[in-house]
């Protein structure tokens, strides 16, 4: 148990209130730690900080803001096994993949490093003797609201390009995991980064994640978390105009044509649903198979599925740990029975594990509803747990309109050996990512979001810099003006 405090200008401080909070072990159910239960006067601390250390941070050469990136990088690298273990406490992730993730935290500071001196506008021909440019210029103070499923990672993914394009940062992690974001901030501190550039304000949403996207100085706000929140993130962010950044959420469907290379297909589809435990955005959590292979697919899928070793995060046998936590847990529980009432057939999995020790946490079996109906709530619900829903097809128009007929469009996953039929499927679905015989999360390099419901905007590659800028065209008139009187003005 170690009792943090918020980081705000450079110092570590509690809770205006006083007040705390504890986070939890999914694991166990058991403390980690505890944070201050930050409020409206803890942001508006935070954002004041954040707005003073704006000037001077956004006219530091651009060069040596990547240098700070690269040091924050350096230092994650050497605390790496410190950050995993936390982050598998904190978060249940199993602490291969938590270790993956915190590398990828430090390739994620490493890119936009690279990214800070590179930002450049254009010179535009205009009319005239005249030369038209623009410049690209930070945003002031940016707000990150962060979720608990992959709370390191989605951190620096908005955080990094933020700060390397010169604005200043308020981060309000999830009240479910808050110290591994304190962490990162004792990283931040050490790397030297200036004091009121990163700032973390630690609490709940309406109590602190409010205040934050309602602040009138804040001129951009990054959120991932559920549909019905992003939109209320939005309307907090109309009231000053604040430039938003939202990534909501996911139905996946991971589609297998009869052609398909089988073995690989499952292997995708398990990974794309067990990984986290199927809390990600991106989860491949709808399976739209031809039926020639739905037989085949189904009985190799539950084999694989009840063979999967639950366990503790910190185990280094273990490949899939908790639930983030028992409210959670029976959303998932609520979803799985709610399928099987609509006609859906369990084949596997479909309660928590037998074995005392997991059943203190919260863990949750993989597992697998098959002949579920396109219109049926586990397929069109985001669930955020290890369910995979199995929809079997035989027309490709068809399977078409089942893989669009849902309000989310953030990726998709497409099974052939023809690159025509892939090709062509892809352009078909309304998805901001399309995989085609592969699953994975994301790339610093490539852009992520999505179409629909699932947000607006794009993290990382090189479109994440709109998020964090804004356009400013200067224009020069390189010659006398002629006389003229003023009614002659061309507008």
């Amino acid at each position: 148990m170690e009792d943090y405090k918020m980081f705000i200008g450079g110092k570590w401080v509690d809770a205006a209130s006083g007040e705390r909070f504890t986070s939890i072990n999914p694991a166990t159910g058991g403390p980690v730690g505890t944070a201050p239960r930050g409020g409206a006067e803890d942001v508006e601390r935070a954002v004041r900080e954040a707005k003073r250390a704006f000037g001077a941070w956004k006219d530091i050469d651009a060069d040596e803001r990547g240098r700070f990136l690269l040091r924050v990088a350096s230092l994650i690298r050497e605390r790496s096994e410190h950050l995993a273990r936390l982050l598998a406490t904190e978060s249940g992730h199993y602490i291969k993949k938590a270790r993956a993730l915190v590398e990828g935290t430090a390739r994620v500071f490493e890119f936009h490093a690279g990214l800070a001196d590179k930002v450049r506008g254009d010179v535009i021909p205009v009319p005239g003797e005249r030369i038209s440019f623009t410049r690209l210029e930070p945003l002031g103070v940016t707000a990150h609201i962060v979720p608990w499923n992959y709370p390191l990672f989605v951190m620096a993914r908005s955080c990094a390009p933020a700060l390397a394009l010169g604005n200043t940062v308020v981060v309000k992690p999830s009240e479910e995991t808050p110290l591994i974001t304190l962490e990162l901030a004792k990283v931040i501190r050490e790397a030297g980064v200036p004091d009121g550039v990163f700032n973390v304000v630690t609490g709940y949403g309406p109590e602190a994640g409010a205040p934050l996207a309602s602040h009138p100085d804040v001129e951009g706000i990054t959120f991932t978390g559920s549909v019905e929140t992003g939109k209320e993130v939005m309307r907090m962010a109309s009231g000053h105009v604040a430039k938003v950044c939202l990534e909501l959420g996911g139905k996946t469907p991971l589609i297998v044509f009869p052609d398909a290379e089988v073995e690989q297909a499952v292997e995708a589809a398990l990974q794309g649903i067990l990984s986290r435990a199927g809390q990600v955005c991106i989860a491949t959590s709808r399976l739209l198979v031809h039926r020639e292979l739905h037989g085949r697919f189904v009985k190799e899928l539950a084999g694989r599925m009840e063979e999967v070793r639950l366990g503790d995060p910190l185990d280094e046998d273990t490949q899939m740990g908790p639930i983030i936590s028992k409210r959670q847990l029976d959303k998932i529980a609520q979803y799985v029975d709610s399928g099987v009432q609509e006609g859906a057939k369990l084949v596997t999995g479909g309660r928590q594990p037998e074995d005392p020790a997991l059943r203190r946490g919260f863990y949750y079996l993989p597992t697998l509803l098959d002949e579920v109906g396109p219109y049926m709530k586990v397929a069109q619900d985001e669930i955020f747990g290890p369910v995979l829903c199995v929809i079997p097809w035989e027309e490709e128009e068809r399977m078409l309109e089942t893989a669009n007929g849902v309000r989310y469009g953030l990726a998709a996953s497409v099974w052939t050996r023809d690159i025509k039929k892939a090709l062509r499927t892809a352009r078909k679905l309304e998805a901001g990512v399309v995989f085609v015989n592969d699953w994975v999360a994301e790339y610093v390099q490539a852009p992520h979001g999505g179409y629909k419901e699932s947000g607006v905007l794009r993290e990382n590659g090189l479109e994440c810099i709109v998020n964090y800028t804004r356009v400013k065209n200067t224009v020069v008139q390189l010659k006398e003006r002629p006389e003229e009187t003023w009614w002659d003005a061309p507008l």
